[in-house]
């Protein structure tokens, strides 16, 4: 799909309405700076606008649209985020308010089909839309959508090995098919995109130095594995209380060949390093000192951030002595093995 909107842009098939949206936030970005660097070759700065979600003013969005270019063939106009392209039910509830303000309503956007031909209005979603919507299928008539999402382990492979080959290096077929793999970014239930991708590719790319050639010691040890992503993942949707992701989650690390203990002294050290974290983070002390003191992964602190101000010390003594209670079950025959992770993740941060 990006390399649709590549060549459509390059051939000069320019629409003056789009809508770019998708799960793969690296690919939405470059598709902006590809919108400028074709549309923006004079001015760039007087003739591109920007607003964002349901923070703007109507009436300063279709005059921005309505304003003729200074200097240049093209103005382009980018609206991040609209919510009213976005189901009710995927909306925080604080954006509500919103919705009574009525910029959502179909009727406001009747201007998109009376857009001058020096104006380029583009829609940007990070994230999923509604297809039902009348906006949509309105952009959808009148100009053109794209949607970006993963891209395929071939063009991941090929992405990497572009990456390393621009810095003068080689990474050999081997490291190159056990670094892709490693990242993360295919795994079925991971949240990794091509900017997590592109960092580890940074870290080895500093680690290689002016070695030539990429080895497996130059990328061992350099990014989080698989394992510990899908524990975090696990523990978070536990948080949520969203049972059908945990037991999602769980029976697709049991399909890769991990062991059901296994998976439980995890998370139970997941719990810990969560108590640990947040005594540290109550002394005072910020992300790499955590990680320092605790002696663990600056990464895997960074994730635990988001929730431990919402954890008290209790929940989490609670949590863990739940996964205890998890284990001896399981051993004595009182419970199931599929029963008993299925009530602790249903009861895992329960007060």
């Amino acid at each position: 799909m990006y390399r649709s909107f590549i060549n459509n842009l390059k051939s000069g098939d320019i629409s003056n309405i789009y809508l770019l949206y998708g799960a793969e936030r690296y690919l939405l970005d470059k598709a902006v700076e590809e919108f400028k660097n074709y549309l923006l070759k004079d001015f760039p700065e007087i003739n591109f606008s920007t607003f964002e979600d349901d923070r703007f003013d109507l009436s300063e969005l279709i005059n921005a649209c309505s304003t003729l270019p200074f200097g240049g063939s093209k103005r382009l106009v980018l609206l991040k985020d609209f919510p009213g392209l976005i189901s009710k039910a995927k909306k925080p509830a604080d954006e509500k308010a919103e919705e009574v303000r009525g910029i959502e309503k179909a009727d406001n956007f009747s201007f998109v089909a009376e857009l001058p031909d020096t104006t380029c209005l583009v829609f940007l979603n990070h994230g999923d839309v509604d297809r039902r919507k009348k906006l949509y299928k309105d952009i959808n008539k009148m100009g053109k959508v794209y949607k970006f999402d993963k891209i395929s382990k071939a063009d991941l492979t090929q992405w990497i090995k572009g990456h390393f080959s621009k810095a003068g290096k080689e990474m050999k077929s081997l490291v190159l098919e056990e670094f892709v793999t490693d990242t993360g970014y295919l795994d079925r239930n991971s949240d990794v995109n091509l900017y997590y991708v592109q960092n580890e590719i940074n870290k080895v790319l500093a680690y290689v130095g002016q070695d030539k050639i990429v080895n497996k010691e130059h990328t061992a040890n350099l990014y989080q594995k698989n394992l510990e992503n899908d524990i975090f993942k696990l523990i978070d949707a536990c948080w949520e209380k969203n049972i059908s992701k945990c037991l999602t989650i769980y029976s697709d690390m049991l399909l890769s060949g991990e062991f059901s203990f296994s998976i439980l002294a995890m998370v139970s050290k997941g719990i810990k390093n969560l108590i640990r974290i947040k005594e540290l983070k109550s002394r005072g002390l910020d992300t790499k000192s955590i990680s320092e003191k605790a002696k663990i992964h600056e990464y895997t602190v960074k994730l635990n951030m988001k929730h431990i101000d919402k954890m008290s010390f209790k929940i989490l003594e609670k949590a863990f002595g739940r996964c205890l209670k998890c284990e001896k079950d399981i051993k004595t025959g009182k419970l199931s093995e599929r029963l008993s992770f299925e009530m602790l993740f249903a009861s895992l941060f329960d007060e």
